[in-house]
């Protein structure tokens, strides 16, 4: 009995020891550290008093649907001067895997006489969409650059949509209703896929890449910003950003 029990102790040790059994190490069980994203996160706010914007006036022809007025959304500002709608992305994105064709679009809604988002972040050359929720004929008109005319569609009917290719060249895309003035909205678009924008408490999470950065802070009414940063794979850092009120461009 007792060289059964050493001889079954020894089978025991020599099948935990053999290198065929030996369990992975942990890093080989999922991405090496240094392959996985790092996050930046942070909030970006406006300091100082926000304008006070009035309403902008709609017409008979759809206050109905729309009201009398809609509120002004050029610029969003909340509790704590919370900034909604600003854009933060890589500055540079030489490295960037090729776009994901099957992707789903870029979006943009046509709402109760306003387009939301009023400002979108988009890759270059990838697809955008924008549809018409209200039951109001409507029309998009985009221009890049310039004012060079990109798309002008008529989205007649509550549902209608209309679906096209981004410029391939990163930059700003402004998209109006010519129907209706005030209804209009800015996308910026850029080379790769690392920007994001805020949301109403002025907060944004951003998946990056590791190792340093410039990173670019930018809303339509505001001058843009680049601030450098590192991270790690698997490392979150902060980035906050107040610009102030007086900055403002008309």
């Amino acid at each position: 009995m007792f060289r059964s029990l050493l001889s079954l102790l020894a089978l025991s040790t020599l099948l935990l020891f053999t290198p065929g059994c030996k369990e992975p190490a942990a890093s080989q069980g999922g991405q090496a550290t240094s392959s996985r994203p790092g996050v930046i996160v942070g909030r970006i706010r406006l300091s100082g008093t926000p304008p006070s914007l009035p309403p902008l006036p709609t017409i008979p022809s759809v206050a109905s649907v729309c009201g009398a007025s809609v509120p002004d959304r050029s610029i969003v500002v909340g509790a704590g001067g919370a900034l909604a709608y600003a854009v933060v992305a890589l500055a540079d994105g030489a490295e960037a895997p090729a776009p994901d064709p099957e992707a789903p679009p870029a979006m943009l809604e046509q709402k109760q006489c306003a387009f939301e988002p009023p400002v979108l972040a988009a890759r270059a050359g990838s697809q955008l969409e924008v549809r018409n929720s209200d039951a109001v004929f409507h029309n998009v008109d985009a221009l890049a650059g310039s004012h060079k005319p990109i798309l002008n569609v008529a989205l007649p009917i509550e549902g209608s949509r209309v679906r096209w290719p981004l410029p391939s060249a990163p930059g700003v895309l402004e998209v109006r209703c010519d129907l209706h003035p005030w209804v209009s909205a800015v996308v910026r678009t850029f080379e790769h896929p690392w920007f994001t924008t805020t949301d109403a408490s002025g907060h944004f999470r951003l998946e990056v890449p590791p190792g340093t950065h410039s990173v670019f802070l930018w809303h339509p009414r505001l001058p843009g910003v680049s601030r450098p940063i590192s991270v790690r794979g698997g490392e979150t850092v902060r980035l906050d950003h107040a610009w102030a009120a007086e900055e403002l461009r008309q």
